[in-house]
């Protein structure tokens, strides 16, 4: 299963080529988090299923973009049930509004991207598409995965919870589908040790099991102590961790080979 930076990265390239404008970036951005959340794209007119690669066609717009989408088992029942997304940009922002298509009282759900704030991150990632097998944890990749669970948390999980309630759908059973904040409060009642093996599952999980103040709370747990203006706290969860097992261990050992020698010793004094 692909990361979530590997998933955009394929969508941009895929679809963008050599056009990547800040707007374009993040509709592409935004459209590519949205097929994650196991959306499909269709045509507004018909209906029916459509590609990535026809999104620039329909951008006949520089400042703003309208695109359907729904969900497969939907498409496959023939329900004309989906959503709708309005995306534009205005100053520095692009602005997105998600509500169900032809449904007037449905919930109208909105976030705002600063353009100066993802677009740089989604350019680099862009350009090191071939170069970079791996999106490496730095501050680029935080801000796609913050960009991903604003999307995610304020757009995709609650359309998806309107679509299933309108089409009579039951919600997937996914942990992934659980809000952020949900899934960081289940973090915090983990061990450090389970919660390191947390990180090793999959891209998503690593950034928001990687949470600096989760692991302050792991770290203060753990060893009774805060360090002050301190950041990175799980590197010093690991150090402090690892010191401590191997204190553990060289004491475990210590201990029987005195009793051998005492053993010895006695020994020799009764002889």
């Amino acid at each position: 299963m692909e990361s979530t930076p590997d998933f955009v990265k394929r969508v941009l390239r895929e679809a963008l080529g050599d056009d990547v404008s800040d707007f374009k970036l993040l509709v592409f951005a935004v459209h590519a988090f949205i097929l994650e959340s196991g959306f499909i794209r269709v045509d507004r007119v018909s209906g029916v299923k459509i590609s990535s690669s026809h999104l620039i066609d329909d951008m006949s717009s520089s400042s703003m973009i309208c695109l359907r989408y729904t969900l497969p088992e939907i498409l496959t029942n023939g329900s004309p049930h989906s959503l709708n997304l309005k995306i534009q940009t205005l100053g520095h922002f692009v602005n997105v509004y998600g509500s169900l298509y032809d449904d007037v009282g449905s919930n109208v759900h909105r976030v705002y991207l600063d353009k100066y704030r993802f677009s740089k991150p989604l350019k680099f990632m862009l350009s090191n598409f071939e170069s970079i097998a791996s999106f490496n944890v730095n501050d680029d990749e935080n801000e796609v995965f913050e960009l991903w669970k604003i999307v995610n948390d304020r757009l995709a999980l609650p359309l998806l919870m309107d679509l299933c309630d309108k089409a009579g759908l039951n919600l997937p059973p996914c942990f992934m589908s659980l809000p952020m904040e949900l899934k960081l409060l289940i973090f915090e009642y983990l061990p450090g040790d389970d919660l390191a093996k947390v990180c090793c599952t999959c891209s998503k999980l690593q950034y928001l099991a990687s949470n600096d103040e989760l692991w302050k709370k792991k770290f203060e747990e753990e060893f009774g102590q805060s360090v002050n203006g301190m950041r990175f706290y799980k590197s010093l969860y690991a150090r402090y961790r690892a010191t401590k097992k191997n204190s553990d261990q060289s004491f475990s050992f210590r201990i029987p080979r005195t009793r051998i020698l005492r053993y010895f010793q006695r020994r020799r004094g009764g002889g």
